[in-house]
């Protein structure tokens, strides 16, 4: 099974640090929050550290069932 990265757009409060801290995954989307562009651009631990950083806990894993 693959994990991949997903953004809640319900609890992500658009504050950016997911999209500098890992530009190459996550960007802003039009709407003002976060969004997961290119999940497997990046090592899963650096992905890690992005998640344990989000200050509102909305970058969670999502297993794609693969």
């Amino acid at each position: 099974m693959t994990k991949i990265p997903r953004i809640n757009i319900y609890e992500c409060a658009g504050c950016g640090l997911c999209t500098f801290a890992l530009s190459e995954v996550f960007r802003m989307a039009p709407e003002g929050r976060s969004e997961v562009y290119a999940p497997n651009k990046a090592e899963k631990t650096a992905i890690q550290k992005v998640i344990d950083n989000c200050p509102v806990g909305a970058v969670h894993w999502y297993d794609d069932g693969k």
